[in-house]
């Protein structure tokens, strides 16, 4: 498989590259979570033919300046190692996850496949429908309705999501659950 060069990308205008190397930082969350940065620098190695180096450098980046402080991606645990300094073996290694907008926002990207994505939002609305019992039948109705035409509905997340990070809207969500 040939790595996707960034340029690509970039040169027709679409997205820049520090928002192309978020995405796949998303992806990656979304398709194994509880990950080192470690682990997905691999990844952005070997999708975008980074150097090793380069990659863990933009994975560290991104993270602490945008996607953690931004709600998208979340510390989620520690995971313990029998290698390297002292104080790593003790404490472990940080490993992040999606949180619950950050799942969301990956469900609106267009690098993962249909069916990942359709599925992130039905466990998100059968989630939600289940933990808040005062917005069972909203929560429950979008669901059916995202059932009937999930094409659309993704549509929907697509854009709901866009006007939330433009501040638009109070939650990502917001335009499937009034139109799904």
């Amino acid at each position: 498989m040939r790595p996707v060069q960034i340029n690509e990308r970039y040169r027709k205008g679409e997205l820049s590259t520090r928002a192309i190397k978020q995405r796949l930082i998303i992806k990656v969350l979304a398709m194994a979570p509880d990950q080192t940065r470690n682990a997905i620098a691999r990844q952005l190695v070997r999708e975008l033919g980074l150097s090793a180096s380069n990659a863990y450098h933009y994975v560290f980046k991104e993270l602490g300046e945008c996607l953690i402080p931004g709600g998208i991606v979340e510390q989620a645990a520690y995971v313990k190692t029998g290698m390297g300094p002292r104080i790593l073996q003790k404490t472990g290694i940080p490993a992040f996850r999606l949180s619950e907008i950050g799942t969301i926002i990956a469900a609106s990207l267009d690098e993962i496949e249909f069916s990942k994505r359709s599925r992130i939002v039905e466990n998100y609305l059968i989630s939600k429908a289940t933990s808040d019992s005062r917005s069972f039948a909203v929560y429950e109705e979008a669901l059916s309705r995202f059932r009937k035409n999930p094409q659309f509905g993704l549509e929907m997340l697509k854009q709901g999501v866009s006007e939330f990070l433009q501040g638009k809207l109070d939650q990502p969500i917001a335009l499937l659950l009034k139109t799904v």
